[in-house]
């Protein structure tokens, strides 16, 4: 039976634990990763393993030559250029492709049950089968869902946590058939989750998922490594161990179990080791040394230095009295001054040396830092300044947006949003892009700089009060899809990205006249408008609302009429008679008018309700939502900015009425009537956990951005509150009364589910 290993990653988010190896080569109880997995293959008769590199070929190729000490044949392709990991493997199989193969990754610790899953592969006649786990944490992961018969129905790719519909996480190990591997294109770069699995669930091939209840963990970064090690000393899964060796007679020596103490350890007097210690070969622990909760591979503690829930790297030596403490990672031959305090989280490049005394709270060289930081919806990262949003985090976030281009810059708000600002421009000119500075006056404006200015990125940072509320937005306007913001956060909190060469160093630009292009574009007509220009009454009250009352004078607007009101990025208008439409019923006239005026087709914001479509449907007009049409639906969403700009929906409005030679007040009586209603819930579980719950009882939701389903005539959507315990409920209904029932319905289901 043929296996490929896939070990040419880099490890990046492992870091600095995997600074100078290929992450198979880590040392994870004094064996590389991947050695773990080479014996899981030969204990279930996969002996013939092609081996895919890519980062640091030779260190693989040296220590496991042909295979033949550990029982198994082992053949090499070294990729030039990158091929994804599907092309990998054909590269590597070329000329082998007649049989089926089984693929595992070379940087996960297993003790699946390979030979099960070939049986099952075999008696579902499955073009391919992918290996599933049950995982309580699924965000880091591919998520697959299958049906009863466990034909897989679904891939969700890293997903956002309103897309925790299952537990069911891609291990990375697949079996694939000969015509699995014929679909692989040669040569070219292919990879397994984006491109291949999709191919073959649109072209209706067999895809099975094989469900183990073995331990599976993918040593992803740091947090993951040390809680492997935990797992492995709990007894949750059994490796092939190096024996330890007897312990020696020292005086006060104490030992609490579990731990492990590798070959030619050295241990003095009075010295602590564990609990859930790992204690590498070759390490050192000198007179009152303490080591519990974490690994040592191969390094020194010297007397009364202690090292508690951190990695230290071979041949890295703490001095006497420092500490190291949870979380943190000091890398290969780095060094510990006397007494010094590497904190939390903190993390030490190789061959770093941190200063007597000191107390480091700041990676160095770089790192992660102690700050779980991510994406709100809408490319929003939101938090205190100098709490949540440190100027240390801030710095590094800077560095990752320069590795996505040169960046326009803008802020409105007190001393904390300028110092944010500032400290981000100063990352983003460290990473070698250059910084636009720009004259935008709130997000939306700001959104408005890619086109403009031609620039892969903009970011807006906003202060009301004491929060900051960073805004990130594409070259399209729109905030940067999944993919974009986990670079960017796995940058930042990692410390990955590069600084740039001194000579390359870009002043920045300062550039005015956005806040001009961005009302000249908003009040321009559309292709259907009415000719001639007829005023329209309409009137701005609020403070703020400058860029809206500039574009709707320019779209014609006179005194009177309607009163619009702008409040943040939400739109409403008093129609009169005490009649206010608020942001999603102005979306619903939007979607009547455009449909009167020829518009066949529209792309909803995903947070829109889910009765705007229903509507556009009756009047015949086709809906694209980007969380369902991706790629095709931000692009239209980017040629109709109206649909998610208040502005632009405000000027469009007035267009539309001077077109159909009718008031707001008469689009609004059209409309059949629909409310809103909202509500935040604590829970005790996590998230993920209460989603899918959610998906189980809740039979015939669309899985998308959340949970949309539909009840009572009305539509519920439930969905995360990212970096919070809690979930968001908003519920629709044809009157406020059925609106607010159903809303308090399912928070009392989200509350009841998220208290078990």
């Amino acid at each position: 039976m043929k296996s490929v290993m896939l070990a040419g990653g880099a490890g990046t988010r492992l870091r600095p634990i995997s600074a100078e190896c290929p992450k198979p080569m880590v040392r994870f109880f004094d064996k590389p990763v991947m050695e773990y997995g080479i014996e899981l293959l030969r204990r279930h008769g996969f002996t013939d393993i092609h081996i895919t590199l890519q980062t640091l070929p030779q260190k693989v190729i040296g220590y496991f030559g042909d295979g033949s000490r550990l029982g198994v044949t082992l053949r090499y392709s070294t990729e030039k250029e990158p091929l994804g990991t599907a092309g990998g493997v054909r590269a590597a199989l070329e000329g082998f492709t007649d049989d089926p193969v089984l693929v595992l990754s070379g940087d996960a610790v297993t003790d699946i049950d390979l030979r099960a899953a070939w049986s099952f592969h075999h008696a579902r006649r499955a073009d391919a089968t992918l290996v599933l786990s049950r995982r309580p944490d699924v965000l880091e992961y591919g998520l697959v869902m299958t049906d009863r018969d466990g034909r897989i129905t679904r891939f969700i790719e890293k997903p956002s946590a309103g897309q925790v519909f299952t537990d069911t996480v891609n291990t990375g190990i697949y079996i694939l058939s000969p015509k699995a591997l014929e679909l692989i294109p040669p040569g070219k770069p292919y990879d397994f989750a984006k491109d291949l699995f999709p191919k073959m669930l649109r072209e209706g091939l067999i895809l099975s998922g094989y469900v183990s209840d073995r331990y599976w963990c993918d040593i992803g970064d740091s947090d993951s490594f040390l809680r492997c090690c935990r797992d492995v000393l709990d007894g949750a899964l059994r490796l092939d161990l190096p024996a330890s060796p007897p312990l020696p007679a020292v005086s006060g020596l104490k030992i609490e179990h579990p731990c492990y103490i590798g070959r030619n350890v050295t241990l003095g007097r009075d010295v602590t080791v564990g609990p859930y210690a790992v204690i590498g070969a070759g390490s050192r622990l000198d007179d009152r040394a303490v080591a519990e909760r974490c690994v040592l591979d191969g390094a020194v503690l010297e007397n009364d230095a202690g090292c508690r829930g951190c990695f230290v790297g071979r041949n890295a030596v703490i001095r006497s009295g420092a500490s190291v403490m949870e979380g943190a990672v000091v890398g290969e031959g780095a060094v510990v001054g006397e007494n010094a305090e590497v904190l939390e989280n903190v993390r030490i490049w190789p061959r770093k040396k941190i200063g007597s005394g000191a107390r480091v709270s700041g990676s160095v060289s770089n790192g992660a830092l102690s700050r779980n930081a991510v994406f709100e919806e809408g490319g929003i990262v939101r938090g205190l300044p100098c709490i949540d949003l440190t100027p240390d985090f801030l710095l590094k976030l800077g560095l990752a947006s320069a590795s996505v281009g040169d960046t326009a810059l803008s802020w409105q708000g007190g001393e904390a949003a300028s110092l944010a600002a500032l400290t981000l421009e100063a990352g983003i000119t460290a990473g070698g892009a250059r910084v636009y500075r720009t004259d935008a006056l709130t997000p939306c404006c700001a959104s408005f700089a890619g086109k403009t200015y031609c620039l892969p990125l903009s970011i807006f940072v906003g202060q009301t009060g004491r929060p900051l509320t960073l805004s990130f937005y594409g070259m399209d306007g729109l905030p940067p899809d999944r993919a974009l913001e986990r670079k960017l956060e796995s940058a930042a909190l990692h410390g990955d990205a590069p600084l740039a060469d001194p000579a390359a160093l870009r002043p920045r630009r300062t550039v005015s006249g956005l806040s001009d292009a961005y009302v000249f574009a908003a009040a321009a007509p559309p292709l259907w408008a009415a000719e001639g220009f007829a005023p329209v009454p309409a009137t701005v009250s609020g403070v703020g609302a400058d860029l809206l009352r500039r574009a709707l004078a320019a779209a014609g607007a006179v005194p009177g009429g309607p009163v619009f009101r702008l409040d943040g990025q939400l739109l409403s208008a008093g129609l009169g008679g005490g009649r206010t439409a608020d942001h999603p019923r102005l979306l619903g006239m939007m979607v009547a008018a455009e449909a009167s005026c020829g518009t066949v087709e529209l792309a909803l914001p995903h947070e829109a309700p889910a009765v705007l479509a229903d509507i556009a449907a009756r009047l015949g007009v086709r809906t694209l939502r980007p969380e369902r049409a991706g790629a095709e639906a931000r692009s239209l969403l980017t040629d109709q900015p109206f649909m998610r700009d208040p502005v632009f929906l405000a000027a469009r409005l007035l267009h539309a009425c001077r077109k159909l030679k009718t008031t707001l007040q008469n689009l609004d009586r059209r409309l059949p009537p629909f409310y809103l209603s909202a509500e935040e819930v604590p829970i005790k579980s996590d998230s993920g956990s209460v989603m899918r719950k959610l998906v189980r009882v809740t039979p015939g939701a669309e899985l998308w951005e959340g949970i949309r389903t539909r009840s009572r005539g009305g539509w519920v959507r439930i969905a995360p509150l990212p970096g919070r315990s809690a979930l968001r409920v908003v519920a629709e209904g044809a009157s406020a009364e059925l609106a607010e029932e159903l809303c308090a319905d399912f928070s009392r289901k989200v509350a009841d589910l998220g208290a078990l």
